[in-house]
């Protein structure tokens, strides 16, 4: 059952990354005037969501240590993001971190999305072939 979980965990990683990349995008589109804040703030708001859902996918499928670990720090970093636009009324230098903090997260959210594969590679039985070509 845990290979399940550590699938799913990697496909809803990608899916988080791909949409950063989106609200990357639709914060620009909100700047140059395409468009309002509100598309950036609601696919935040989802993607906020799916990273808790990550963070509980991580603790169930256990793919690794330093993959959960990752993992609690995008949750925490996602916290904070959704938090930092809330104190540009009395705190305007602190709350202009939130470009700073999505750089981090989006850095996170890759490492995160790339390492499953390598992490269910390496849950296999010690019997199992490595792939020809393998560099690991």
């Amino acid at each position: 059952m845990r290979p399940v979980f550590t699938r799913v965990f990697q496909g809803l990683a990608w899916l988080v990354l791909a949409g950063l990349l989106v609200q990357f995008y639709l914060a620009g589109a909100a700047l140059f005037g395409a468009t309002t804040f509100q598309p950036h703030r609601t696919l935040g708001s989802v993607l906020a969501v799916a990273v808790l859902l990550l963070l509980v996918l991580a603790v169930v499928a256990r793919p690794s240590r330093r993959l959960v670990g990752r993992t609690a720090l995008l949750a925490g970093l996602t916290i904070v993001q959704v938090v930092l636009p809330s104190l540009r009324p009395n705190l305007p230098w602190v709350a202009a971190l939130h470009g700073v903090v999505a750089v981090g997260i989006a850095a996170q959210a890759a490492a995160i999305a790339r390492a499953p594969g390598r992490a269910t590679v390496a849950s296999r039985s010690p019997d199992t072939p490595a792939a020809v070509g393998s560099s690991t």
